[in-house]
């Protein structure tokens, strides 16, 4: 039971880090170049088992996210996982573009590696290592990457609308290399946080809610029915901290193995 739980545990692990780091971008200007340090992190049931370093710089032209991701506490003992990530993307007028997409991680002692590169003309060039495994996940049609975007950029495009209109709906086509789904991002009001963890946040929040609908890369077999999913189900709650920005302070996921909570840690909020 607890290698199938993990399985499905750290198949999310990734998109959640992925909509975390970007949401930090919340509220900074980009006059001026800028690097800030966090730390995440993951709760599974009552027990601590994921951790993020995560490192932003941005300015006014562009902002790249580096972040090292592991396993912790019980975990390690059945699978220890370790990953990084870093994504650039480019100022264009009112939006942001994808410009580069970088994962790699070491799980179950094998190693995967994924690149993408943008174009000028939105084209999307990406080298895998393993390739897709089509006995185990569905294939990525081409004629799908039209117009896609890394998870990071979509996510600092749905920034930039809580910004302007204070609305997080948005939609967007997103590809990280190995998975190609659409993702519907919708308001869902605003709520008060209680302090359940030492450092974590207490106070007033706006909530956004997710949905992702898989056109490749996903598993063959999966328990997963998007189809069945709630904007609920896939929280991101915003408060502001003690220096005045608008922050993540934290994610809950509901699946069918569990409650998935991700908390910023720091001593600032």
């Amino acid at each position: 039971m607890i290698k199938k739980t993990y399985t499905q545990f750290q198949k999310y692990t990734y998109i959640y880090f992925a909509f975390v780091l970007t949401f930090l971008l919340l509220g900074k200007s980009y006059a001026y170049e800028a690097k800030e340090d966090y730390l995440f992190e993951v709760q599974f049931g009552n027990l601590i088992v994921g951790k993020a370093e995560v490192s932003v710089i941005s300015d006014e032209k562009k902002i790249i996210v580096k972040a090292k991701t592991r396993t912790a506490g019980f975990l390690n003992t059945f699978y220890e996982y370790q990953g990084e990530l870093i994504s650039i993307s480019q100022e264009n007028k009112e939006f942001w573009k994808p410009y580069k997409f970088t994962t790699k991680g070491l799980f179950n002692n094998k190693n995967r590696y994924s690149n993408l590169t943008w174009g000028p003309d939105k084209s999307v060039s990406y080298k895998l290592d393993p390739v897709l495994d089509l006995k185990e996940v569905h294939r990525i049609d081409k004629s799908s990457l039209i117009n896609v975007m890394d998870p990071l950029t979509s996510i600092i495009n749905v920034i930039e609308n809580i910004k302007n209109k204070k609305s997080c709906d948005q939609n967007f086509k997103i590809f990280d290399g190995r998975r190609r789904y659409d993702l519907k991002i919708k308001s869902l009001g605003e709520g008060i946080l209680k302090n359940d963890r030492p450092k974590s946040f207490s106070g007033d929040v706006i909530i956004c809610g997710l949905r992702m609908f898989p056109i490749g890369g996903h598993r063959l077999k999966s328990k997963w029915k998007p189809e069945e999913d709630k904007f609920s189900d896939f929280k991101v709650f915003f408060g502001t901290t003690s220096s005045g920005l608008l922050f993540p302070v934290r994610m809950n996921l509901e699946r069918w193995f569990g409650t998935v909570v991700v908390r910023l840690v720091s001593k600032d909020i």
